[in-house]
């Protein structure tokens, strides 16, 4: 029992240590243990550079649904190639423009404006919109399963890569120092010290901002001695908040009494 008790006493209470931001990892603890206790106590952010490829997840999902929708019913073929079409569109317009501020409000205003003059110059003689739907129906913009299968393969493939890139190549930003993890299965870091770190959040894309999955933008950590830019960020508010968080936790560990006189 003596010895059970001593063996408890000398293991350290990693989450009670991790909520002090000057505390150092304990060399008997295991670096995934420390990392976890440090980012629940806020004073540790793991900041993550996607490739464009990510924003593909949503296409392997949509593939994957028309492929079984179409290999269960024997109609909606092209109603199904016309849904797949128009995502399709959409996701390859993030790969092609950047949507910053004023090129998607230009782009939101002829769409409402195109959907007023549609309403109103629709009539008997001119159906705008049954005439529209008629084009759309003998465009047969339809796939086969096969077609269906492959994609979300692809697709789903592509976003894996990126997830993998991700995990080998990360950064690392705590109150005094940055690390930034280059192949990090083979163990190359870069560590830059940092005082009160100053992180800048960059939405350069509206699309890829207010997407319901991503949420994604540019982290920029200026450091001392080199400005890291971080692209394909996600969840990029989460991140800015754990910045905030991480600085003035800072603040205000380092700020001292002024001397009175």
């Amino acid at each position: 029992m003596s010895d059970e008790k001593a063996n408890t006493s000398e293991t350290p209470d990693i989450f009670e240590i991790a909520k002090k931001p000057e505390s150092t990892k304990p060399p008997q603890v295991k670096m995934k243990e420390w990392r976890k206790a440090r980012l629940e106590a806020g004073h540790m952010i793991i900041i993550r550079s996607h490739f464009k490829s990510i924003f593909l997840i949503p296409m392997a999902i949509i593939s994957l649904i028309c492929g079984i929708a179409v290999t269960f019913s024997g109609t909606w073929e092209n109603t199904w190639g016309l849904i797949w079409t128009f995502f399709f569109v959409f996701y390859m317009n993030i790969f092609i423009f950047e949507w910053n501020r004023a090129w998607t409000l230009v782009m939101l205003a002829l769409s409402v404006m195109s959907v007023a003059i549609g309403f109103a110059v629709d009539s008997e003689s001119f159906p705008v919109w049954e005439n529209l739907y008629h084009w759309l129906r003998e465009l047969q913009l339809n796939h086969s399963v096969q077609a269906y299968y492959f994609y979300a393969i692809f697709f789903g493939f592509c976003a894996f890569v990126s997830f993998v890139k991700t995990r080998l190549n990360y950064a690392v930003l705590e109150h005094n120092e940055m690390q930034i993890y280059k192949n990090a299965f083979f163990g190359d870091r870069e560590r830059i010290a940092m005082l009160n770190p100053r992180v800048e959040v960059q939405v350069k894309d509206m699309v890829e901002y207010f997407h319901p999955f991503y949420g994604s933008g540019t982290v920029v950590v200026h450091a001392p001695s080199k400005t890291i830019v971080l692209d394909n960020v996600l969840h990029i508010r989460k991140i800015e908040r754990l910045a905030d968080r991480l600085g003035s936790v800072l603040n205000v560990r380092i700020e001292g009494q002024r001397p009175t006189e």
